[in-house]
Protein backbone atom coordinates (compact mmCIF):
# COMPACT_ATOMS: atom_id res chain seq x y z
CA UNK A 1 0.00 0.00 0.00
CA UNK A 2 1.44 3.63 -0.72
CA UNK A 3 0.23 7.28 0.07
CA UNK A 4 -1.33 8.71 -2.94
CA UNK A 5 0.58 11.39 -3.94
CA UNK A 6 -1.61 14.52 -5.78
CA UNK A 7 0.37 17.21 -8.16
CA UNK A 8 -2.05 19.93 -9.08
CA UNK A 9 -1.33 21.46 -12.46
CA UNK A 10 -4.82 23.07 -12.93
CA UNK A 11 -4.56 26.31 -14.67
CA UNK A 12 -7.43 29.02 -14.75
CA UNK A 13 -9.24 29.12 -17.47
CA UNK A 14 -7.48 30.33 -20.39
CA UNK A 15 -4.30 29.88 -18.82
CA UNK A 16 -3.44 27.29 -21.09
CA UNK A 17 -4.30 29.00 -24.63
CA UNK A 18 -2.32 31.53 -23.11
CA UNK A 19 0.62 29.66 -22.76
CA UNK A 20 0.28 28.12 -25.83
CA UNK A 21 -0.12 30.88 -27.52
CA UNK A 22 3.13 32.29 -25.59
CA UNK A 23 5.08 29.41 -27.18
CA UNK A 24 3.78 30.42 -30.22
CA UNK A 25 4.72 33.64 -30.25
CA UNK A 26 8.31 32.53 -31.05
CA UNK A 27 8.99 33.52 -34.88
CA UNK A 28 12.43 33.87 -37.13
CA UNK A 29 14.07 36.95 -36.32
CA UNK A 30 11.97 37.80 -32.71
CA UNK A 31 13.55 38.23 -30.05
CA UNK A 32 11.69 34.81 -28.18
CA UNK A 33 14.03 33.24 -31.28
CA UNK A 34 17.26 34.93 -30.22
CA UNK A 35 16.92 33.99 -26.83
CA UNK A 36 16.38 30.43 -27.55
CA UNK A 37 18.81 30.62 -29.73
CA UNK A 38 21.45 31.57 -27.38
CA UNK A 39 19.85 29.48 -24.51
CA UNK A 40 20.17 26.32 -26.77
CA UNK A 41 24.10 27.54 -27.37
CA UNK A 42 24.37 27.87 -23.47
CA UNK A 43 22.61 24.42 -23.07
CA UNK A 44 25.03 22.76 -25.55
CA UNK A 45 27.97 23.83 -24.01
CA UNK A 46 27.15 22.49 -20.36
CA UNK A 47 26.60 19.41 -22.04
CA UNK A 48 29.38 18.65 -23.80
CA UNK A 49 27.85 19.64 -27.21
CA UNK A 50 25.64 16.86 -27.37
CA UNK A 51 21.64 17.06 -28.48
CA UNK A 52 18.70 16.49 -26.34
CA UNK A 53 16.41 14.32 -27.61
CA UNK A 54 12.95 15.76 -28.47
CA UNK A 55 10.52 14.84 -25.77
CA UNK A 56 6.75 13.69 -25.54
CA UNK A 57 5.17 11.59 -23.21
CA UNK A 58 4.35 10.21 -10.67
CA UNK A 59 4.44 12.75 -6.44
CA UNK A 60 4.40 16.94 -4.20
CA UNK A 61 1.19 19.34 -4.86
CA UNK A 62 2.73 21.92 -6.28
CA UNK A 63 4.67 22.48 -9.59
CA UNK A 64 7.79 20.16 -9.09
CA UNK A 65 11.34 21.97 -8.75
CA UNK A 66 14.32 21.77 -10.73
CA UNK A 67 16.18 20.52 -7.72
CA UNK A 68 18.90 17.67 -8.62
CA UNK A 69 18.02 17.70 -12.51
CA UNK A 70 20.22 17.64 -15.23
CA UNK A 71 20.55 16.64 -18.52
CA UNK A 72 23.44 14.97 -19.43
CA UNK A 73 23.17 11.49 -19.13
CA UNK A 74 23.51 9.44 -22.37
CA UNK A 75 20.50 6.63 -22.69
CA UNK A 76 21.95 3.45 -23.40
CA UNK A 77 22.81 2.74 -26.72
CA UNK A 78 22.54 6.65 -28.16
CA UNK A 79 24.75 9.52 -28.24
CA UNK A 80 22.34 11.77 -27.04
CA UNK A 81 21.11 12.86 -23.71
CA UNK A 82 18.40 12.14 -21.45
CA UNK A 83 16.18 14.98 -22.11
CA UNK A 84 15.64 14.72 -17.76
CA UNK A 85 17.51 13.51 -15.08
CA UNK A 86 16.68 13.74 -11.19
CA UNK A 87 17.98 12.17 -8.27
CA UNK A 88 15.65 14.12 -5.76
CA UNK A 89 13.62 11.50 -3.92
CA UNK A 90 10.65 14.03 -4.82
CA UNK A 91 12.09 14.51 -8.55
CA UNK A 92 9.91 14.50 -10.89
CA UNK A 93 9.93 15.05 -15.14
CA UNK A 94 8.78 16.91 -17.24
CA UNK A 95 11.63 19.66 -16.47
CA UNK A 96 9.49 22.48 -19.09
CA UNK A 97 8.30 20.56 -21.45
CA UNK A 98 4.75 19.18 -21.64
CA UNK A 99 4.21 15.27 -21.78
CA UNK A 100 1.02 15.19 -23.59
CA UNK A 101 1.79 12.70 -25.99
CA UNK A 102 0.44 8.78 -24.41
CA UNK A 103 -2.02 10.25 -22.59
CA UNK A 104 -5.35 10.74 -24.04
CA UNK A 105 -6.43 13.12 -21.30
CA UNK A 106 -3.44 15.16 -20.83
CA UNK A 107 -3.62 18.71 -20.84
CA UNK A 108 -0.21 19.23 -20.71
CA UNK A 109 -0.13 19.99 -16.93
CA UNK A 110 -1.29 16.61 -15.34
CA UNK A 111 0.92 14.11 -17.00
CA UNK A 112 4.95 13.57 -15.53
CA UNK A 113 7.10 11.02 -14.42
CA UNK A 114 8.54 10.58 -10.75
CA UNK A 115 11.37 9.58 -8.79
CA UNK A 116 8.58 8.77 -5.55
CA UNK A 117 11.63 7.13 -3.34
CA UNK A 118 8.16 7.95 -0.88
CA UNK A 119 9.34 4.81 1.52
CA UNK A 120 12.95 5.78 1.48
CA UNK A 121 13.08 9.82 1.62
CA UNK A 122 17.00 9.08 1.42
CA UNK A 123 17.27 6.98 -1.92
CA UNK A 124 19.95 5.96 -3.98
CA UNK A 125 17.34 6.32 -6.95
CA UNK A 126 18.29 7.98 -10.52
CA UNK A 127 15.27 8.90 -13.20
CA UNK A 128 16.29 9.58 -16.58
CA UNK A 129 13.34 10.14 -19.09
CA UNK A 130 12.64 11.27 -22.58
CA UNK A 131 8.81 11.11 -22.24
CA UNK A 132 5.76 9.54 -20.47
CA UNK A 133 6.49 6.51 -22.93
CA UNK A 134 10.55 6.46 -22.91
CA UNK A 135 12.59 6.26 -19.29
CA UNK A 136 14.09 3.92 -16.81
CA UNK A 137 15.21 4.05 -12.98
CA UNK A 138 18.17 3.33 -11.60
CA UNK A 139 17.72 1.90 -8.00
CA UNK A 140 19.90 0.54 -5.06
CA UNK A 141 17.79 -1.17 -2.01
CA UNK A 142 18.90 -3.35 0.55
CA UNK A 143 18.92 -7.35 0.01
CA UNK A 144 15.87 -9.34 1.35
CA UNK A 145 13.69 -6.24 1.89
CA UNK A 146 10.00 -6.58 1.53
CA UNK A 147 8.16 -4.16 2.01
CA UNK A 148 7.81 -1.20 -0.93
CA UNK A 149 10.68 1.27 -0.94
CA UNK A 150 10.36 3.18 -3.95
CA UNK A 151 7.27 3.50 -6.51
CA UNK A 152 9.18 5.68 -9.93
CA UNK A 153 5.95 5.86 -12.06
CA UNK A 154 4.25 7.82 -14.85
CA UNK A 155 1.26 9.44 -13.50
CA UNK A 156 -1.43 10.68 -15.12
CA UNK A 157 -4.09 12.42 -13.18
CA UNK A 158 -7.90 12.28 -14.36
CA UNK A 159 -9.11 15.17 -12.31
CA UNK A 160 -9.65 17.37 -15.82
CA UNK A 161 -13.07 16.05 -16.43
CA UNK A 162 -16.16 18.49 -17.52
CA UNK A 163 -19.71 17.28 -16.52
CA UNK A 164 -20.82 19.27 -18.66
CA UNK A 165 -20.01 18.54 -21.68
CA UNK A 166 -18.65 15.25 -20.76
CA UNK A 167 -15.40 15.12 -21.63
CA UNK A 168 -12.01 16.21 -20.60
CA UNK A 169 -10.98 19.49 -20.22
CA UNK A 170 -8.59 19.06 -23.25
CA UNK A 171 -11.04 18.61 -25.70
CA UNK A 172 -13.12 21.58 -24.74
CA UNK A 173 -12.38 25.15 -26.58
CA UNK A 174 -12.53 27.05 -23.18
CA UNK A 175 -12.42 24.45 -20.70
CA UNK A 176 -14.67 23.91 -18.11
CA UNK A 177 -13.10 26.43 -15.25
CA UNK A 178 -13.61 25.31 -11.54
CA UNK A 179 -15.77 22.85 -12.46
CA UNK A 180 -13.32 20.02 -13.58
CA UNK A 181 -13.29 17.12 -11.29
CA UNK A 182 -12.29 13.05 -11.31
CA UNK A 183 -13.47 10.85 -14.21
CA UNK A 184 -16.47 9.06 -13.30
CA UNK A 185 -15.84 5.61 -13.94
CA UNK A 186 -19.50 5.24 -15.40
CA UNK A 187 -18.56 8.23 -17.84
CA UNK A 188 -16.18 5.83 -19.81
CA UNK A 189 -16.00 3.57 -22.99
CA UNK A 190 -12.25 2.74 -22.69
CA UNK A 191 -9.50 2.91 -20.36
CA UNK A 192 -6.77 0.48 -21.70
CA UNK A 193 -2.82 1.19 -21.08
CA UNK A 194 -0.25 -0.56 -23.65
CA UNK A 195 3.65 -1.00 -22.38
CA UNK A 196 6.91 -2.27 -22.87
CA UNK A 197 9.18 -2.59 -19.90
CA UNK A 198 12.04 -4.57 -18.19
CA UNK A 199 11.72 -5.74 -14.42
CA UNK A 200 14.96 -7.45 -13.57
CA UNK A 201 14.27 -11.49 -13.22
CA UNK A 202 16.58 -12.95 -10.63
CA UNK A 203 16.83 -14.11 -6.99
CA UNK A 204 17.90 -10.91 -5.23
CA UNK A 205 15.05 -8.64 -6.69
CA UNK A 206 11.69 -7.66 -5.09
CA UNK A 207 9.79 -5.40 -7.23
CA UNK A 208 6.73 -5.52 -9.33
CA UNK A 209 5.42 -3.47 -12.66
CA UNK A 210 2.00 -2.70 -12.33
CA UNK A 211 -1.35 0.19 -12.44
CA UNK A 212 -1.95 1.96 -9.35
CA UNK A 213 -5.10 3.52 -10.18
CA UNK A 214 -6.79 5.49 -7.60
CA UNK A 215 -10.80 6.17 -6.74
CA UNK A 216 -12.73 8.86 -5.09
CA UNK A 217 -16.00 8.86 -4.39
CA UNK A 218 -15.71 5.31 -2.90
CA UNK A 219 -16.70 5.59 0.65
CA UNK A 220 -16.82 1.88 2.14
CA UNK A 221 -14.55 0.23 -0.55
CA UNK A 222 -10.72 0.25 -1.70
CA UNK A 223 -9.81 3.59 -3.08
CA UNK A 224 -6.10 2.80 -4.48
CA UNK A 225 -6.92 -0.64 -7.05
CA UNK A 226 -3.71 -2.10 -8.46
CA UNK A 227 -2.87 -3.96 -11.31
CA UNK A 228 0.09 -6.46 -11.21
CA UNK A 229 1.46 -8.04 -14.42
CA UNK A 230 5.26 -8.39 -14.21
CA UNK A 231 6.00 -9.93 -10.51
CA UNK A 232 9.12 -10.80 -9.19
CA UNK A 233 9.93 -12.08 -5.31
CA UNK A 234 6.37 -10.95 -4.54
CA UNK A 235 3.65 -13.49 -5.49
CA UNK A 236 2.88 -14.33 -1.88
CA UNK A 237 -0.02 -13.34 0.55
CA UNK A 238 2.16 -10.86 2.29
CA UNK A 239 2.51 -8.93 -0.51
CA UNK A 240 -1.18 -8.98 -2.21
CA UNK A 241 -3.29 -9.78 0.61
CA UNK A 242 -6.15 -12.71 0.51
CA UNK A 243 -8.18 -13.79 -2.35
CA UNK A 244 -11.42 -12.38 -2.05
CA UNK A 245 -12.59 -13.78 -5.17
CA UNK A 246 -12.70 -16.74 -7.78
CA UNK A 247 -9.99 -16.04 -11.04
CA UNK A 248 -11.51 -14.03 -13.34
CA UNK A 249 -11.32 -13.97 -16.80
CA UNK A 250 -10.80 -10.94 -18.71
CA UNK A 251 -9.81 -10.05 -22.25
CA UNK A 252 -8.62 -13.59 -22.97
CA UNK A 253 -6.57 -13.70 -19.65
CA UNK A 254 -7.22 -15.00 -16.03
CA UNK A 255 -7.06 -12.67 -13.01
CA UNK A 256 -6.67 -13.30 -9.40
CA UNK A 257 -8.35 -10.38 -6.71
CA UNK A 258 -7.38 -9.85 -4.03
CA UNK A 259 -7.15 -7.71 -1.14
CA UNK A 260 -5.68 -6.90 2.28
CA UNK A 261 -7.91 -7.57 5.02
CA UNK A 262 -9.49 -4.11 6.45
CA UNK A 263 -7.52 -2.39 3.88
CA UNK A 264 -8.09 0.63 1.30
CA UNK A 265 -5.89 -1.67 -1.18
CA UNK A 266 -7.46 -4.14 -4.02
CA UNK A 267 -4.57 -5.97 -5.98
CA UNK A 268 -5.20 -7.31 -9.43
CA UNK A 269 -2.71 -10.29 -9.66
CA UNK A 270 -1.99 -11.71 -13.36
CA UNK A 271 -2.61 -15.34 -13.27
CA UNK A 272 1.28 -17.31 -14.62
CA UNK A 273 1.08 -21.01 -15.65
CA UNK A 274 0.22 -22.33 -13.20
CA UNK A 275 -3.43 -20.26 -13.02
CA UNK A 276 -4.01 -18.48 -9.39
CA UNK A 277 -1.44 -18.90 -6.68
CA UNK A 278 1.17 -18.42 -9.30
CA UNK A 279 1.86 -14.06 -10.79
CA UNK A 280 2.56 -13.41 -14.65
CA UNK A 281 5.94 -11.90 -15.44
CA UNK A 282 4.40 -10.45 -18.65
CA UNK A 283 6.74 -7.66 -19.95
CA UNK A 284 4.60 -6.07 -22.63
CA UNK A 285 0.96 -5.92 -23.60
CA UNK A 286 -2.37 -3.56 -23.33
CA UNK A 287 -4.12 -4.05 -20.12
CA UNK A 288 -7.93 -3.49 -20.33
CA UNK A 289 -8.11 -1.19 -17.04
CA UNK A 290 -11.85 -0.55 -17.13
CA UNK A 291 -12.67 -4.11 -17.38
CA UNK A 292 -11.37 -4.99 -14.27
CA UNK A 293 -12.88 -1.29 -12.77
CA UNK A 294 -16.36 -2.19 -13.95
CA UNK A 295 -16.18 -5.95 -12.60
CA UNK A 296 -15.78 -4.81 -9.36
CA UNK A 297 -18.45 -2.03 -9.27
CA UNK A 298 -20.36 -5.15 -10.48
CA UNK A 299 -19.22 -7.64 -7.46
CA UNK A 300 -19.81 -4.98 -4.64
CA UNK A 301 -15.83 -4.03 -4.42
CA UNK A 302 -16.14 -0.49 -5.71
CA UNK A 303 -19.01 1.83 -5.65
CA UNK A 304 -21.82 2.59 -8.45
CA UNK A 305 -20.66 6.18 -8.40
CA UNK A 306 -16.90 5.81 -7.71
CA UNK A 307 -14.62 8.29 -9.95
CA UNK A 308 -11.36 8.19 -10.80
CA UNK A 309 -8.30 10.73 -10.18
CA UNK A 310 -5.28 8.80 -10.78
CA UNK A 311 -3.47 6.34 -13.33
CA UNK A 312 0.17 5.64 -12.47
CA UNK A 313 2.45 3.01 -14.11
CA UNK A 314 4.93 2.00 -11.72
CA UNK A 315 7.41 -0.01 -10.80
CA UNK A 316 7.27 -1.14 -6.51
CA UNK A 317 10.62 -1.55 -5.97
CA UNK A 318 11.22 -3.37 -2.29
CA UNK A 319 14.77 -4.95 -3.11
CA UNK A 320 17.43 -4.37 -5.62
CA UNK A 321 19.87 -7.44 -3.46
CA UNK A 322 21.76 -4.36 -2.48
CA UNK A 323 23.27 -3.11 -5.67
CA UNK A 324 22.36 -0.56 -8.38
CA UNK A 325 19.65 -2.36 -11.06
CA UNK A 326 17.84 -0.67 -13.12
CA UNK A 327 14.09 -1.10 -14.37
CA UNK A 328 12.98 0.32 -17.75
CA UNK A 329 10.38 1.27 -19.57
CA UNK A 330 10.42 1.69 -23.82
CA UNK A 331 6.88 2.22 -24.05
CA UNK A 332 4.11 3.55 -22.30
CA UNK A 333 0.78 4.88 -22.97
CA UNK A 334 -3.15 5.40 -21.99
CA UNK A 335 -6.19 5.51 -23.68
CA UNK A 336 -9.42 6.77 -22.41
CA UNK A 337 -12.42 8.00 -24.28
CA UNK A 338 -16.13 8.67 -22.90
CA UNK A 339 -19.01 7.07 -23.42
Amino acid sequence: MRVRVRRSFKFAPGARARANTKRASVFLGGKGYIALVLLALVLAACSGGKASPSSTGTPPASSPGPAGTSSTEAPSGTNQAWACVTTSPTGTCPRGSDYTSGSTNSNGYNSYVANNCWGDPNCQQTLSANSFGDWRVTANEPAGNGSVRTAPEAQQQFNNWCPGSKTWSNFTQNGCGSNEGNTPISALSQLTSTYAESTPHNSKTIAQWAWDNWLDNDSGYPDEVMVWVDNNGRCNSGSFGTQVHAPVSIAGQEWTPHRYPNSSEFIWSLDGPGGAGTCAQQASGTVDLLALLKWMQANGFAAPGATLSLVDGVFEICSTGGAPETFRVSSYSVTAKAS
